[in-house]
C-alpha cells in the first residue's frame, strides 16, 4: 500500500466501521535486525502496512503479507490484533506502518 493510498483510504474505512472522525493516526517506522521477529500489540487499533520490503512477513487475525508464501492467494495490508512482523533478511530492514486508534465521541 502506498501512503497516498493509504491517507485517501482511511476516513473512509473508519466511516464505514462507525468511527466516522474520532480517530488519531500515528506513523509508526520500525527497524527490525536481520532474520528478528517483533509482535506489535493492536487490539483497539488498525495498522497499515505502507510500501514493505519483500523480505518481511506480517501475520495477524485479519491476514497475512508474506511474499515468499505461496499458499496464500492475496496480501493484506491491514491489520489488527497480534501482530507478528519477521525480517527473512539478513540485514537490518525498515518497516513501515500507518497506526490508526479509534477514540470515544467528544
Amino acid at each position: 500500500m502506498q501512503v497516498e493510498f493509504a491517507l485517501d483510504y482511511i476516513p473512509r474505512r473508519m466511516k464505514e466501521m462507525g468511527y466516522e472522525n474520532n480517530y488519531i493516526t500515528r506513523w509508526r517506522h520500525f527497524q527490525l535486525e536481520g532474520t528478528a521477529s517483533m509482535r506489535i500489540d493492536a487490539d483497539n487499533e488498525y495498522f497499515l502496512l505502507i510500501s514493505p520490503d519483500v523480505n518481511v512477513s506480517v501475520r495477524s487475525k485479519f491476514g497475512v503479507y508474506d511474499t515468499t508464501d505461496i499458499g496464500i492467494n492475496e496480501m493484506q495490508y491491514e491489520h489488527r490484533g497480534k501482530i507478528d512482523v519477521t525480517n527473512h533478511n539478513n540485514t537490518v530492514t525498515l518497516i513501515l506502518f500507518i497506526q490508526i486508534i479509534p477514540t470515544h465521541k467528544k
